[in-house]
């Protein structure tokens, strides 16, 4: 295999594992999202019922509380996870990978020089690279400077 012939199936594998992964974390976000609508929502009727039926006030107050926590375990999951910053994390890097395989097979044929295939594939890695580093610094980093807080507050 030519480094050329490497280097789009590497952009390819690693276009394919981004579209894939940002559109997972789409669709959970968006789920998440629409079930914490709906529980607010349902939340909010719930109450409305009791006022017009006082005598099923406990019980209906009981269901308020267990929709009321639902929510809250809902949206701690989307704060721990953050699909919506994964998501656009995801597609960002994506897109940039797209338009290097784009310029790669516009570029670059068969007859081209190792050292200008090398080329993009530096720049194919620098793309991965400032991936991983905005990734550990801003999505990772804010779930540790979560986690320390949350445990500073503790003591």
């Amino acid at each position: 295999m030519n480094k050329r012939q490497f280097l789009l199936d590497q952009l390819s594998a690693k276009i394919d594992d981004f579209r894939k992964d940002s559109d997972k974390h789409k669709r959970l976000y968006r789920w998440l999202r629409y079930a914490v609508f709906g529980l607010t929502s349902f939340s909010a009727l719930l109450a409305g019922l009791a006022l017009k039926f006082p005598e099923a006030g406990a019980n209906i107050s009981v269901l308020i509380l267990l929709v009321s926590a639902g929510t809250g375990v809902l949206t701690s999951v989307e704060g721990l996870r953050k699909p919506s910053e994964l998501w656009i994390h995801e597609r960002t890097t994506y897109y940039a990978l797209l338009d290097l395989q784009r310029e790669v097979a516009f570029v670059l044929d068969e007859a081209s020089p190792p050292a200008e295939v090398e080329k993009y594939f530096f720049r194919m890695q620098e793309i991965l690279g400032a991936s991983n580093d905005k990734w550990s610094r801003q999505i990772v980093g804010n779930r540790r400077d979560s986690e320390a807080s949350a445990a500073a507050a503790d003591d």
